[in-house]
C-alpha cells in the first residue's frame, strides 16, 4: 500500500477543510504547514496594496519562513497532496519556500488549492516551470462545497 501525505497551507481555514476531505477519502496523514511568522488579518487583506500577502505575492523573490515539516514523513510517502488558497493567481511563495527545501524531487504531488473563482491553471503552470524535478500529478480547485466524489473524480484522473 502506497503512503500518501497531505501538505497544506492555511490561513481562514477553507484550505483544511479541504484536506481533511481529501484524507477522509484517501487516508493520508495531514501535515499543516505553517509561516515563522502567522499571517494575521491585517496581512491577509488583499484588497490593502501594502498588506503582507500583497508585497510578498508581488516580489518573486520573497520567500516567507516557515516551520520545518518532518522531513521523513514527506522521504516515506510516495504520494504528495499539496495545498493552500490561491493569491492572484499564484501559490503563496511559502508554498515556493516548502518545494525549495528539495524534500519534493522525484516525488508524486499533487496539487490542489482554493478559491471561489481563481481558476488554477496559472498557478500550475508555473510549478511545473518553476520545479521541474518534482512529478506533477493532475492539480484540481476546490471551494468549500467540496463532496467526496469530487475527490474521487480528481484522483482518478492520474490513474487511467
Amino acid at each position: 500500500m502506497s503512503k500518501q501525505v497531505i501538505l497544506y497551507f492555511s490561513n481562514t481555514g477553507h484550505t483544511k477543510a479541504v484536506a481533511e476531505k481529501i484524507a477522509a477519502v484517501t487516508g493520508a496523514q495531514l501535515v499543516p504547514i505553517q509561516a515563522e511568522q502567522p499571517y494575521t488579518a491585517a496581512d491577509l487583506d488583499y484588497n490593502n496594496p501594502t498588506s503582507r500577502t500583497s508585497l510578498e505575492t508581488h516580489d518573486d523573490t520573497s520567500r516567507p519562513g516557515i516551520v520545518a515539516p518532518d522531513k521523513r514523513l514527506i522521504a516515506q510517502a510516495d504520494t504528495v497532496y499539496l495545498g493552500s488558497p490561491i493569491w492572484w493567481g499564484q501559490v503563496p511563495h511559502v508554498i515556493n519556500t516548502l518545494l525549495e527545501t528539495g524534500y519534493f524531487r522525484c516525488k508524486d504531488v499533487r496539487q490542489f488549492c482554493t478559491s471561489g473563482e481563481t481558476p488554477i491553471d496559472k498557478s500550475t503552470a508555473k510549478l511545473t516551470t518553476d520545479y521541474p524535478a518534482i512529478n506533477w500529478g493532475p492539480s484540481h480547485r476546490f471551494t468549500s462545497a467540496i463532496t467526496g466524489q469530487e475527490v474521487e473524480a480528481w484522483l482518478k484522473q492520474g490513474n487511467q
